[in-house]
């Protein structure tokens, strides 16, 4: 069983133990706390055009497929050198109204092109090493495998966001100790990716690197329990557009690339009234 519906069946009991309430919402205020949270998620790409230029070479591939490259759960997760392994998410935040919070966090993905997969090859390559990899300007399927191309953002495709969120309250215990609200919101902020790339045999794992910018929408729930600690599920999705990849490690040598992506995690985290004033 996965990490996501170990969490869910967690949550599901708590909400089933959890008194029920006369009213409909939560009685318990929000507006002046802050949170923090810490958890791990799975995503999805869409099929994106590559476009790579240098001294020698312009060409992009067409379509290319990626997927994300999750740790299997287990109890490495629960080892503290391990912590910055995982497809993991962190957030920081503020709530300045009852249903309004704004946070600042890091959506640490992990994106990899697939091998063995055949696209299409549209532009130029000079002089790439071997004379097999030198083709004249054109279109033509190509497959990719290690000795042409391995492209991958697993240190990691990192999106820091600022996130606005609005919150609905659903649910909440006659004891005030248990709160389910669902929420929306808005986020954007830049991409900096650690991109390891073998470009015809040539490349590096590069620098961490501002590539680019990430927009988007996300939607969840928040379950709130013993009044400071909660539960999210949540549901992101956005663009993102990567107009300055580093490649091989050569200053001319770059990429380029945008696509779509969709991301579910599940985080744990904590909610207090800093300063006291705690509830």
């Amino acid at each position: 069983m996965d990490l996501a519906k170990r969490l869910l069946i967690l949550l599901m009991i708590l909400v089933l133990r959890a008194p029920l309430c006369a009213q409909d919402a939560p009685t318990s205020s929000l507006k002046g706390t802050s949170f923090a949270h810490w958890g791990y998620n799975r995503a999805w790409f869409t099929t994106s055009d590559i476009h790579f230029t240098g001294d020698d070479h312009a060409f992009t591939l067409h379509d290319v497929r990626a997927v994300d490259r999750p740790m299997p759960f287990g109890k490495a997760y629960f080892q503290p050198r391990n912590i910055w392994i995982p497809q993991y998410n962190y957030r920081a935040g503020h709530f300045f109204h009852e249903r309004w919070s704004i946070s600042l966090g890091l959506d640490h993905m992990k994106y990899v092109v697939q091998q063995g997969q055949t696209v299409s090859m549209e532009g130029h390559v000079d002089k790439a090493g071997p004379s097999r990899y030198t083709v004249e300007e054109g279109v033509r399927d190509v497959r990719i495998t290690g000795d042409i191309l391995t492209y991958e953002h697993t240190d990691g495709l990192n999106l820091l966001s600022v996130d606005l969120d609005h919150y609905e309250p659903l649910w909440g215990s006659t004891d005030d100790r248990f709160a389910l609200r669902f929420y929306e919101g808005l986020h954007a902020g830049p991409v900096i990716p650690r991109t390891d790339v073998r470009l015809f045999g040539e490349g590096q794992n590069n620098r961490f690197n501002i590539a680019g910018f990430g927009a988007g929408a996300q939607v969840g729930f928040h379950f709130t329990f013993l009044r400071h600690f909660y539960l999210r599920n949540a549901l992101k999705g956005g663009f993102i557009t990567l107009p300055h990849v580093l490649t091989t490690g050569n200053a001319e040598d770059k990429a380029s690339q945008h696509f779509w992506f969709l991301q579910h995690a599940i985080v744990l985290g904590g909610q207090f009234r800093i300063g006291g004033g705690g509830r």
